[in-house]
């Protein structure tokens, strides 16, 4: 795929539109406009709103269209920017790129431009539908323990044009890139390529967005679209999606000659990579790799009960990101030293507090079906589901069995309370509540000693809050008032 930007000075006076001015379009501009290009800002904010956001860089701003997406907003542009939160099939998008005008996304800009700057940074790229921010996290703390010059960014909060202005700025000096990356944020990439490459999982997410799984999975997929020889793929053998992505190594191999080095991970096989037997994560490297990268996977042996982060889910996140981190040349004692101190991230099965022997646990980002199952396996049984929210075309029924087996309730809320009541609700008592406070109050009063509130929601969070986080530290403060 032939690059966009080819010399740091080509982007001087550059007509370069941005669409979307969320988090990462402003770290977008900010970046280009350090470098000389001339910003067109499109988005659906007015622009009034758009001007307080703009303040620092308004003398590279050439024109500034708001409330919405208009083919006119994109005149004169040379190059478009799309944030992740605006669909390529946007009609001004689709006009743009039938024009002949190079669409990419705020990842694959700033590759090119890194890629300019310090060619020798080696990237770690980690997607799926669960898991990406503790595995992402997990794979920059082993990396850190070991000495390593590290920085984390993309999809976790901190956009990757961020961290690329501050390497262009010489604010810091790194080595390792660790990004998480949405597959929002992979449909804009062209030549964009990570030395390390991870898919946790791939299960029916988004479905608002995409046609349907062979679509989701395709753009899961572009994570290792350019990958060579030289690098590492790492893949969940447990997960059907995951493993028919394989199919697209075709496309990589047709036009690269070679395939990455290819790892898995398994709680239920052994494999090439990591797989758990007899409670512990163990390793099987291939032959291929380098000889340090083999002797440390052989003799790294990680005990499941020295796991500070508890759940089946994070047994898996622990296998990605140690496979990942071991292909980047960690040594197998950082990861082991790194993975007793790791208490996990906020909101993803965060402990609460415990109250009249009944526990609150937060796992407000589990905000799709296969996520709060894998919440629910992590449970004996008794506990009482807090659910609902903006629904994304989510498929509850999958949800049966497990509920049937660990649910003692379920208490609803927002927008899909009731298809969630459909799909599940002549199982278990349900019950409707109108906000996060009355439904905390219904599982208090119904819970008993031994039994666990979980917030797990299953859904976006948007028609009642303004994200996960914010969610999450509603449901936290609401339990620690009780």
């Amino acid at each position: 795929m032939q690059r966009i930007i080819k010399e740091l000075s080509e982007l001087k006076d550059k007509k370069v539109a941005i669409v979307g001015l969320g988090k990462s379009g402003l770290a977008v501009a900010q970046l280009l406009s350090s470098l000389g290009a001339r910003l067109i800002i499109n988005d659906k904010k007015n622009e009034d709103e758009i001007l307080k956001e703009i303040t620092q860089i308004k003398e590279s701003v050439e024109r500034i269209t708001g409330g919405g997406h208009p083919s006119e907003a994109l005149e004169d542009a040379e190059v478009i920017v799309v944030s992740p939160g605006v669909p390529l099939n946007t009609p001004s998008i689709v006009s743009a790129i039938y024009k002949g005008i190079p669409v990419i996304g705020e990842i694959e800009l700033s590759w090119q431009i890194l890629s300019l700057i310090k060619p020798e940074i080696k990237i770690t790229g980690v997607t799926g539908s669960n898991g990406k921010s503790t595995t992402s996290t997990l794979v920059y703390e082993f990396l850190k323990k070991d000495g390593k010059k590290t920085y984390l960014a993309g999809n976790i909060g901190y956009p990757m044009a961020e961290a690329v202005l501050k390497v262009l700025n010489k604010e810091i000096d790194i080595d390792y890139l660790v990004l998480e990356l949405s597959s929002f944020q992979l449909e804009g990439i062209k030549s964009f390529k990570p030395d390390f490459a991870a898919i946790l999982n791939i299960t029916p997410d988004h479905m608002d967005r995409y046609s349907g799984m062979k679509e989701y999975i395709e753009a899961k997929a572009k994570i290792f679209q350019n990958q060579g020889g030289e690098d590492y793929l790492i893949l969940n053998m447990d997960d059907k999606n995951t493993v028919s992505a394989i199919e697209h190594l075709r496309n990589v191999y047709l036009r690269k000659g070679r395939l990455p080095h290819v790892f898995y991970f398994s709680r239920f096989q052994s494999v090439y990579g990591a797989y758990l037997k007899n409670n512990e994560v163990r390793f099987n490297p291939r032959e291929e790799i380098p000889e340090s990268i083999f002797s440390e996977m052989e003799n790294t042996v990680l005990p499941v009960s020295r796991f500070k982060i508890k759940g089946v889910h994070n047994i898996e996140n622990i296998m990605a990101a140690a496979l990942l981190a071991l292909c980047a040349g960690c040594k197998g004692e950082s990861i082991k030293e790194a993975v007793k101190e790791f208490s996990g991230l906020p909101h993803r099965m965060e402990y609460v507090r415990e109250i009249d022997g009944v526990v609150y646990v937060n796992d407000s980002k589990g905000t799709n079906v296969d996520a709060v199952a894998k919440s629910l396996e992590s449970f004996p049984g008794n506990v009482i589901l807090i659910a609902g929210g903006r629904d994304k075309d989510g498929d509850f029924s999958q949800l049966r069995e497990i509920v049937k087996n660990k649910l003692k309730a379920l208490v609803l809320i927002g927008e899909a309370k009731q298809k969630i009541a459909d799909a599940l609700g002549d199982l278990v008592p349900y019950y409707f509540e109108d906000d996060m406070k009355s439904a905390v109050l219904k599982a208090k009063e119904i819970a008993s000693v031994g039994d666990v509130v979980l917030l797990s929601p299953g859904c976006a969070s948007f028609d009642m809050f303004m994200n996960f986080e914010h969610r999450g530290e509603v449901f936290k403060d609401i339990v620690n008032s009780l």
